[in-house]
């Protein structure tokens, strides 16, 4: 086969080099680049004399986000050298210099999403090639796997100029790209910047972009299904749990040895294991030594794709707020999920490439709208610059299913006003951000129900501080942490994430590379240390006086660093079993779902999680997943870890 293809890859390349270096001093192409939906920079790029120069540059809330990359390569695409420098994301530096590739065969010089101009070029590498099965990058060692699709588009009118590819592990996951059928140049990608949403669009493929994502995300999530259909559970909406120790989260004591019922999703049962009569012919599942609590929530998140999914699976969280993602990725993956697992197909019988549903694995996501004020500095492309726009932007996420609104930097006093108001109405919760233009207080005071990250800036121990903790109290307002990022964010680079964090030694080779060049520039440990230390005594005072504490991550690692989270405030010295509440039965209730999950009790949804040992004790143990139950369905955490890009 690839000799083949071969005549026809170097015909292709034939017309593709001729068509972009006849021309000395040809203009510059470029894309235009979008983050959550926003126009926000260009790729701006040449190729001549077989050597891509590129200039990526994006702003992403008022910081510049630029890297200069160069690639000389052969007549036959193999690679010359490398060199790539600067920001792909805010916090993600690429320092990447290949001086003389190796040459090697079935090996290309790439470090990350950016350039995408160079991921065309590795697309043509692979055609030119004959279509190897896979691709080592240089310097990473990272493989890639490359397959040509059948494309989709918007809409439902075809596009015979564009060719459709998808693209797994130059970043975490699956990305999609487009090429002109005519040059092979970049058209369309979708890819992820910081674990988010990302875009790049030729101009002359621009006018598409409207229309193009929604239709567009329907198009992995069937692909995800496909490779997701032998993640079937070991037990299916009615079983039992037998013999282990049940901390139900409600603040009463474990139940040691017990039972846990669940029949069609729902716990019928839980009680000591004398109590409960497990009727015949339901499957049981000996748990005993390991302790069974409800499913960890997420309450800050920014999913961005797929495989997200089983990651959050595999690691205990059975449902995720997402806190402002792009609306039609956020909403399809939300439906998907809730859809549940894919039925079995026919024997002998794939399923149809036009399959209008996808069932994938993943938690129960519930939705923050997110919203900004306009201009080239905002978050989103959802704006709203006045009164009027808030009004039909909360009117939106409603009709769409959202929980709640999300504010962020931008928005002006009276649009906030709007928004926060327009949401109560709607029977909406208001979180986020609070904008540049307000003081917490005053935001709270005009209605803000929760507040994003750590806030508070207080002396530990001061009256400033108690006044503070005294006014969220009365306002009865809540805050998510994300002690994880921050603690991330700011360690010294002299300190290595495994360090805290041990489960980052399984994480998928490009996002571990991220996250291991992120971290607090110069700090040195103590000071690392001592900025956390400082957070931890503010939340630790919030929570002694009754402020609601929901855990959540931000980014960092899905699903690992919500474990991080809860670790964190143990060692604030909040109790085990209220660090626990802060990631089941607190955040339940802050959303309104107490009477339907978040705590073990008859009658409530079957999202539970198993874990060797006992985190009352060693709150480290929570980390230890042997089984997760989503929503009635029990699955090993092995092959959901794998399923997600990650090592068991």
């Amino acid at each position: 086969m690839r000799g083949v293809l071969l005549p026809l890859a170097v015909l292709a390349f034939g017309i593709w080099h001729s068509a972009l270096t006849a021309q000395p001093g040809k203009p510059e192409r470029s894309l235009s680049l979008y983050l959550l939906g926003h126009k926000i920079g260009a790729e701006q790029y040449s190729i001549e004399n077989s050597t891509l120069t590129s200039h990526f540059e994006y702003l992403d809330r008022a910081t510049k986000i630029a890297l200069d990359t160069t690639l000389a390569f052969g007549k036959d695409f193999t690679p010359l050298s490398f060199e790539s420098h600067g920001r792909s994301y805010r916090v993600f530096p690429v320092n990447a210099s290949v001086a003389k590739a190796s040459g090697a065969p079935d090996t290309f010089t790439l470090d990350g999403m950016a350039p995408l101009s160079a991921q065309g070029l590795l697309i043509q590498y692979w055609l030119t090639h004959g279509r190897p099965s896979t691709i080592t990058l240089e310097p990473s060692g990272d493989v890639v796997r490359i397959a040509e699709r059948g494309a989709p588009a918007p809409e439902g009118r075809p596009q015979p100029l564009l060719r459709y590819f998808t693209i797994d592990n130059v970043v975490w996951g699956r990305e999609e790209i487009w090429l002109d059928a005519k040059d092979l140049r970049v058209a369309i990608a979708f890819t992820t910047a910081g674990v988010m949403a990302f875009e790049a669009y030729d101009p002359a493929y621009e006018n598409l972009a409207p229309n193009w994502r929604g239709r567009t995300t329907l198009a992995p999530l069937l692909f995800a299904e496909r490779d997701q259909q032998g993640l079937q559970s070991a037990a299916d909406r009615t079983f039992a749990l037998i013999g282990g120790r049940v901390i139900d989260a409600t603040g009463g004591a474990p139940i040691e040895p017990a039972t846990v019922l669940v029949r069609n999703g729902r716990i019928e049962q839980v009680g000591s294991r004398d109590a409960v009569t497990v009727p015949k012919g339901v499957p049981t599942i000996d748990v005993s030594g390991k302790s069974v609590l409800p499913g960890l929530w997420d309450m800050h998140a920014h999913v961005g794709q797929i495989e997200w999914g089983p990651v959050y699976l595999a690691s205990g969280v059975t449902t995720v707020r997402d806190m402002g993602g792009e609306f039609d990725v956020v909403t399809a993956l939300r439906d998907a999920w809730a859809r549940g697992p894919a039925p079995p197909p026919p024997p002998r019988r794939a399923p149809p490439a036009d399959a209008p549903l996808a069932h994938l694995l993943g938690p129960r996501m519930l939705l923050a709208g997110l919203v900004d004020g306009p201009g080239p500095g905002s978050f989103g492309h959802v704006t709203a610059a006045n009164p009027e726009e808030g009004r039909a932007v909360v009117d939106r996420y409603k009709q769409a299913g959202f929980q709640q609104m999300k504010l962020y930097s931008l928005l002006d006093k009276p649009t906030t006003q709007a928004v926060i108001d327009a949401a109560h109405a709607a029977g909406m919760t208001v979180t986020g951000h609070i904008p540049t233009g307000l003081a917490m207080r005053e935001a709270i005071e005009m209605g803000m129900d929760n507040v994003a990250h750590l806030t508070v800036r207080d002396a530990p121990g001061s009256d400033a501080l108690r006044d503070t903790i005294a006014f969220l109290k009365q306002h009865r307002t809540v805050i998510d942490p994300t002690l994880s990022w921050n603690e991330l964010l700011g360690r010294s680079a002299q300190t290595p994430i495994a360090s805290f964090i041990p489960r980052v030694e399984h994480v998928a080779p490009p996002l571990r590379r991220m996250l291991d060049n992120a971290n607090g520039g110069n700090a040195t440990p103590e000071q690392a240390h001592d900025r956390i230390a400082r957070s931890l005594q503010i939340v630790k005072a919030l929570h002694d006086a009754g402020i609601p504490i929901v855990a959540g991550t931000d980014k960092g690692v899905p699903g690992v660093s919500l474990a991080r989270e809860i670790e964190l405030y143990v060692e604030a010295g909040i109790s085990p079993i209220d660090a626990i509440r802060a990631a089941t039965a607190v955040p339940a209730k802050v959303m309104g779902l107490a009477d339907d999950s978040g705590t073990i009790r008859p009658g409530l949804r079957a999202d539970l999680i198993v874990v060797d040992g006992n985190p009352l004790e060693r709150i480290a143990d929570i980390e230890k997943i042997a089984f997760v139950c989503a929503n009635g369905r029990l699955y090993e955490p092995a092959p959901l870890w794998r399923a997600g890009g990650f090592r068991p």
